[in-house]
């Protein structure tokens, strides 16, 4: 997996996340807390799955990079 692909993946689960926790806040703000709370649980798995990412790329930013005379080896 690239680092752009890993970056997109973030993006995209932090987008799902911002809707989630918009929900939820809708949900707050017409005083149904108990369904907030409910509704923000689901943050977990999303905000789970972009820090696992977040660490992939980081740890393809610290792998060196292949040159083409390295790539022939």
């Amino acid at each position: 997996m690239s680092i752009t692909a890993c970056l997109a993946e973030i993006s995209a689960r932090l987008t799902d996340a911002a809707a989630v926790a918009k929900a939820a806040l809708t949900c707050a703000e017409a005083g149904s807390e108990r369904e907030a709370v409910r509704i923000a649980m689901d943050l977990d798995a999303l905000l789970h799955e972009a820090e696992t990412l977040h660490g992939a790329v980081c740890l393809l930013g610290r792998l060196p990079r292949a040159t083409g005379a390295d790539a022939e080896a």
